[in-house]
């Protein structure tokens, strides 16, 4: 789905952080629209790919590619999901695995289950402080164009402090487990106050 940045709640609060009046029509042909147009997808990427998001964990099976080089050393070869923007996990914990290019490459025949972060174009299905975020980065990538420096840094520490933020209201969606398959333990600072 293509995103209408004339009336994306995250643009336009990006260009209110700036200080700017926001797009006012889809299809506007100015600098602005085209600026937030290419920022856009960055801004929301690289917000994406600094956790493990409830909203945007994507869990699925991979049949196995025969159309791809195989790796003599992973020999079963899975086409990477369009979508996938950063890898999560691969099923069994165990597996031997490399994310390339244009495939993931494994030592675990098909189906492969894998967990990973996908890209996510319709902003309806963000939270709020996830969208706040987006839009802190969003205009911090596009300050230094119509902003001062000094603005500009103030949006990118705004940017960091409200990515936290989100991060904490989303850290409770699932029970707390370890990705190396040894058995859950305590913090040590708990353990050592019993």
């Amino acid at each position: 789905m293509a995103l209408n940045y004339a009336t994306s709640t995250i643009v336009s609060d990006a260009f209110r952080q700036m200080e700017l009046d926001p797009i006012s029509a889809f299809g506007e042909e100015t600098e602005k629209a085209s600026a937030a147009a290419e920022q856009y997808p960055e801004a929301i990427n690289q917000c994406l790919e600094l956790t493990d998001w409830s909203f945007a964990s994507k869990f699925v099976q991979l049949s196995a590619a025969t159309t791809l080089p195989v790796d003599e050393n992973l020999p079963y070869t899975y086409v990477r999901p369009g979508d996938l923007l950063r890898l999560i996990e691969v099923q069994p914990l165990s597996a031997q695995f490399r994310l390339d290019q244009d495939a993931l490459r494994t030592d675990q025949p098909a189906p492969l289950t894998i967990r990973y972060m996908m890209k996510i174009t319709d902003e309806s299905k963000l939270p709020a402080l996830f969208k706040r975020a987006v839009a802190l980065r969003l205009a911090a990538n596009l300050a230094l164009r119509w902003t001062s420096s000094t603005r500009a840094k103030y949006l990118a520490d705004e940017a960091e402090m409200s990515i936290k933020l989100a991060m904490r209201a989303d850290r409770d969606s699932a029970s707390a487990q370890r990705y190396d398959g040894r058995a859950h333990v305590g913090m040590w600072a708990d353990e050592a106050t019993l």
